[in-house]
């Protein structure tokens, strides 16, 4: 079995992250409408491809709009960003423990430089056999995946995510790959309606028991 799991809100508390990065931008005399105002500050190039969050570009509009020290904020960002391994779900390296760490593939959403440096900075990416950040469906990445490293057809694929969106199939994944809904409690998309899943489950040992009672290989 090859499993695709998500980052923010499935492994990473994304939620309270995102309060201690803006009361790092407080400290430094960035309100949080100001913050609010500026988080989805993209260049035109990224504007093609939807809203991503861009730390670099963030800083540097508040430098602009606001005339703030943005060198002494980048330097602290970064020292925060040094070590998030308290943002890391109780259940996740239980969770990944269970199987072999070349079947393992976290699947992440957004801007690239920023999402591996969360990565990079909880050491989680130790535990997977590869990161892949996307701007894209993921669906489609997991079959563009699928060929390129020839799983076995007979191999369950499981893409697990909190957002609904990421579970619209296409024909072709139809029954290639399953998906389950993670809707934890800190998940800031818990509420939003999700029709399209095979499984849903409140956390990772959820998760754990589904594979275990569907005998998924």
């Amino acid at each position: 079995m090859k499993i695709f799991i998500d980052f923010d809100d499935a492994i990473f508390n994304t939620k309270k992250f995102k309060q201690d990065l803006i009361g790092i931008f407080k400290r430094h005399g960035v309100t949080e409408r100001e913050f609010k105002d500026t988080y989805y500050t993209f260049s035109v190039k990224s504007q093609s491809q939807g809203r991503h969050y861009d730390l670099d570009l963030q800083i540097k509009a508040l430098e602009e709009s606001q005339g703030v020290d943005g060198k002494k904020l980048k330097t602290a960002v970064d020292k925060f960003m040094n070590n998030l391994d308290a943002y890391v779900f109780p259940d996740v390296k239980k969770f990944l423990q269970k199987f072999s760490r070349k079947d393992l593939f976290i699947l992440s959403y957004g801007q690239p430089k920023f999402q591996k440096s969360k990565i990079r900075g909880t050491g989680i990416e130790k535990m997977a056999s590869r990161i892949f950040i996307t701007k894209r469906k993921k669906i489609n990445v997991i079959l563009e995946l699928a060929r390129k490293y020839a799983f076995s057809k007979k191999e369950t694929i499981l893409l697990i995510d909190d957002h609904p969106d990421q579970f619209e199939l296409s024909e072709k994944a139809k029954g290639r790959i399953m998906t389950l809904h993670l809707c934890r409690k800190e998940g800031r998309y818990r509420d939003l309606p999700c029709e399209r899943r095979d499984y849903v489950t409140k956390d990772l040992m959820g998760v754990a028991k589904i594979i275990k009672k569907e005998k998924m290989h």
